[in-house]
């Protein structure tokens, strides 16, 4: 939509750097539209995902675009440089601004569709785990763990609960204890091995 504060940039970052509106350098509008953005954060003006994730998509578009123009270039043979230049410039798609805005905009969508995708598939993980859990009476859980930290002191979560059904059963209980203060969780990096140590009063 035209009152998008992205597309009002990446107007004026063609308006500023002198372009001609129907034959524009895309990584001439990226470049300007980053400098655009640095301004507004010195200003600290709060700026949407929107507008920024444009300035990524620019980014990549000003990359394609200088790579496109280096393989173009280096494939020249030197003695019809100049036939094959005149060739390209007259064979040279040209890129209008609204053109560049409605790429945009399809890059700003299939985006936002791999990000739904990945939130409900997330989403139904959580909504699977929550009806593995009802299966089980968490009190028990909470009872039989608690005694096998006693005797063991430490454990390493991903060693002692291996298999799927042991860690998704296990671990809503280790959070109950580490949040009453009877056991203490470490983990030195995400993702890596949880130490769950039982704290002795």
């Amino acid at each position: 939509m035209e009152f998008e504060l992205w597309v009002r940039i990446v107007k004026e970052s063609i308006h500023r750097g002198n372009m001609d509106p129907w034959d524009i350098n895309v990584a001439k509008v990226a470049e300007e539209y980053i400098k655009t953005l640095r301004e507004l954060e010195r200003f600290d003006i709060r700026l949407s995902a929107d507008v920024i994730l444009v300035g990524g998509i620019l980014l990549r578009m000003k990359s394609q675009y200088l790579y496109e123009r280096c393989v173009s270039t280096s494939q020249e043979d030197s003695s019809l440089k100049e036939s094959r230049h005149s060739k390209r410039r007259r064979g040279r798609k040209k890129v209008t601004t609204e053109k560049l805005i409605d790429d945009i905009k399809l890059e700003v969508k299939k985006v936002k569709k791999v990000r739904r995708k990945r939130e409900h598939i997330g989403e139904e993980i959580l909504y699977e785990i929550i009806e593995e859990l009802e299966k089980y009476h968490i009190s028990e859980l909470i009872e039989t763990l608690i005694s096998e930290l006693r005797e063991e002191g430490v454990i390493v979560f991903q060693e002692k609960f291996s298999d799927r059904e042991s860690k998704v059963k296990n671990f809503l209980p280790c959070l109950y204890l580490a949040s009453e203060g009877k056991v203490e969780i470490f983990q030195k990096e995400v993702f890596k091995e949880m130490i769950v140590k039982y704290r002795d009063r």
